[in-house]
């Protein structure tokens, strides 16, 4: 929930916002979009059809997956379907995106000369739900060693995920700190900080 309302600080800052993870599903219900059982936020639903309509304003392209990988149940061997954005069925969850979810996030990365990453595609926990998660952190590393970006990878999963993949040595920085690093992002005093300026 603290990214979502991080988002509207960041359409000042972005030319190119991505959003995956369980926060997709919230934003397919602000569309109209069936999420079967996908964790979401519906108190939250309002606030996201806000976003889209501030980021149209701001000239701000908002990319969510064009398909997920779901699940009749939250385990890793659960049965599996790729379904369009928008038509989870009853009694199944998202748990990661589809192929060509992966295929679009690969190409903005690649097109991208700063990448900011918090938070995985999906259950990466779960190794058959990890390869949107993974693909991303291919992409990331790529536009970094081939195109020059600089890439900051901030918080614990999305840390996780690319020093799971060996990638932590091959981005330009990671940072453990999800929650207090976007919190600086959206310009708050961080106490520690303070202390140290002070």
């Amino acid at each position: 929930s603290d990214k979502i309302l991080i988002i509207e600080q960041l359409l000042d800052k972005v030319d190119n916002l991505i959003i995956g993870g369980g926060m997709t599903y919230t934003f397919s219900l602000a569309e109209g979009g069936k999420i079967g059982r996908s964790i979401s936020e519906p108190d939250k639903v309002e606030l996201a059809k806000s976003l889209i309509e501030k980021a149209k304003a701001k000239g701000v392209n908002i990319y969510m997956p064009l398909d997920n990988l779901c699940a009749d149940d939250f385990n890793n061997n659960a049965n599996r379907q790729i379904v369009n954005k928008g038509e989870i069925p009853d009694g199944w969850e998202g748990l990661d995106i589809g192929p060509k979810s992966i295929e679009l996030f690969q190409q903005i990365i690649a097109e991208s000369k700063t990448i900011l990453w918090n938070g995985p595609m999906g259950v990466f926990e779960f190794p058959n739900f990890a390869k949107g998660t993974n693909a991303i952190a291919d992409a990331v590393v790529k536009a970094t060693e081939d195109n020059g970006a600089f890439s900051l990878i901030g918080g614990g999963d999305s840390a996780s995920a690319v020093n799971n993949a060996g990638y932590g040595d091959r981005v330009s920085y990671v940072s453990t700190g999800g929650g207090a690093l976007l919190e600086y992002m959206e310009g708050k005093v961080l106490p520690g900080v303070a202390a140290l300026e002070a």
